[in-house]
Order: C-alpha cells, then sequence, then structure tokens
C-alpha cells in the first residue's frame, strides 16, 4: 500500500493543486481562521499552538513532512483553526480544496486507502498524546512518552530532533525537560545525547 499522500496522485491530479511556499517562522494560519482545505506538508515542518488565558503558549501538534493537518476541521461543523499554524522550517504545503478532496477519495482508491490509513494512525496520535499530558507529574511525562514510543517502535533508542521539540511534545518547559532528564540518568533510568534517548 502507497503510505505517502503526494505519491498516490497521478500527475493531473497534482496540477490541480496548489502548492505555497513558506519561510521560517512565517504564520500559515491563524487561530480562528477558517479551514477550507486539506493541507499535505511536501517538505519542512509546522506547529500548531495556542496561548492559555496567563499567554503561556501550549503547543498542541508539531507536523512534519508527508503529514496533514485540516482533514478533521474541514469537516467540522466548526471549520477554525484551534491555534497559530507556523512554519518551523521552509516549507512546502499543498492545499486540496474540501470539493476536490472529495473527488479524489471517491476516484483514486489508493489515496483513499492512504487518507483513512493516515487519519487512523492520527487518531491514535491524539490519543497517546493526551495520555502524556494527562501525566501529573514532567517525570511521569518523560517516561510514558518514552514507554509508548519504545512499544510502537520496537526499540529502547529513541530518537529525537532536539530537547526543544521534545519539550514542546510534551508541553513542558525546555529547562524543566533537561533538569529531568538528567535526573533520570543519574538514576540509571535512561541515557542520552543530543539525538537520542536509551531506555535501560
Amino acid at each position: 500500500m502507497i503510505d505517502n499522500l503526494w505519491d498516490a496522485l497521478n500527475p493531473k491530479e497534482k496540477e490541480k493543486i496548489k502548492i505555497k511556499k513558506y519561510k521560517r517562522n512565517e504564520i500559515v494560519f491563524n487561530e480562528n481562521d477558517l479551514c477550507t482545505s486539506f493541507a499535505l506538508i511536501l517538505k519542512g515542518e509546522v506547529s500548531i499552538s495556542t496561548y492559555t488565558l496567563l499567554e503561556k503558549e501550549y503547543n498542541i501538534k508539531i507536523i512534519g513532512e508527508n503529514e496533514s493537518f485540516g482533514e478533521y476541521l474541514l469537516f467540522s461543523d466548526s471549520p477554525y483553526y484551534l491555534g497559530n499554524v507556523i512554519a518551523l522550517k521552509e516549507s512546502q504545503i499543498a492545499f486540496i480544496p474540501k470539493n476536490y478532496l472529495l473527488h479524489l477519495l471517491q476516484t483514486n482508491i489508493n489515496f483513499l486507502n492512504c487518507y483513512m490509513n493516515k487519519a487512523a494512525n492520527n487518531t491514535m496520535k491524539l490519543q497517546n498524546r493526551l495520555k502524556v499530558l494527562s501525566q501529573s507529574s514532567i517525570r511521569e511525562k518523560i517516561l510514558f512518552y518514552l514507554k509508548n514510543e519504545t512499544h510502537n517502535k520496537n526499540t529502547n533508542i529513541i530518537y529525537i530532533k532536539s530537547k526543544e521539540n521534545l519539550a514542546k511534545i510534551l508541553n513542558i518547559p525546555r529547562p524543566s525537560l533537561s533538569r529531568e532528564l538528567i535526573l533520570l540518568k543519574k538514576d540509571g533510568i535512561i541515557d542520552y545525547d543530543l539525538k537520542k534517548i536509551i531506555i535501560k
């Protein structure tokens, strides 16, 4: 089965899709903007984040290459972005309007299968993220996340893009993450470097 939505499209289908380029830190959408298209990241990475009443930034999701956003909002009764969508690096995003998305789902079986697979996986990721965020302490959040990643990837070595990225995923301050990682290493539970964490 094709696991890349863009690869599931033929050249003629791709010609009808608008692709936009964004620079690092450029705003793709603002919170409360109307969602009118399914967005597929062809290159780069974006974050979706909002702010609490106390002006604390809350990271909703980080989305990378070959991943998507807007697939749920597009069919929602309230199709407005729940956070600001910002490019974390230079990015290229393909935007598929709702009507054309429905057409592709009805006429391209490979695209349909890939789309449904991605939607199911995204639902599972969301459920796992909610479980991580429900943990009461920073240590519990880190260990729960690592345990889940270890189970999903069948390895005790978890590769990370950066501590800053991991802190956003766990929705904790980066300094707090660094302190807890040092304590976990001191307790002999993990080992780590800049790119990976090893569960002992």
